[in-house]
């Protein structure tokens, strides 16, 4: 069931997501997701700041994601019928960082 939080992320904090290796902005929080994968899940990105490139790899077709800015591999596009926009982006952990909103 997808579960959405609003503005922020798991622990309550609002914010954004970018790239681990160049800091470009990729996702924000309040686009992240539960889905019991073990990585995290986003059903959206920032306007086009992640590359679809499309994989024929080991008999699957896929859709990798990379950051647009150092081309990074942040993860795969699935179909997913759960989310408004019927696609979860499922990222790999290691390659973004959260960013926590700064209080005024």
């Amino acid at each position: 069931m997808f579960k959405h939080r609003g503005k922020v992320n798991e622990s309550g904090q609002e914010g954004v997501y970018t790239c681990s290796a160049c800091g470009y902005l990729l996702f924000e929080a309040s686009k992240k997701f539960e889905v019991g994968s073990g990585f995290p899940s986003f059903w959206a990105q920032v306007a086009d700041h992640v590359r679809h490139r499309s994989l024929d790899t080991y008999g699957q077709q896929r859709v990798q994601l990379l950051c647009l800015q150092c081309e990074q591999h942040l993860g795969h596009l699935f179909e997913d019928s759960r989310t408004p926009t019927n696609v979860r982006y499922c990222i790999n952990a290691s390659s973004i960082n959260f960013v926590p909103e700064k209080q005024p």
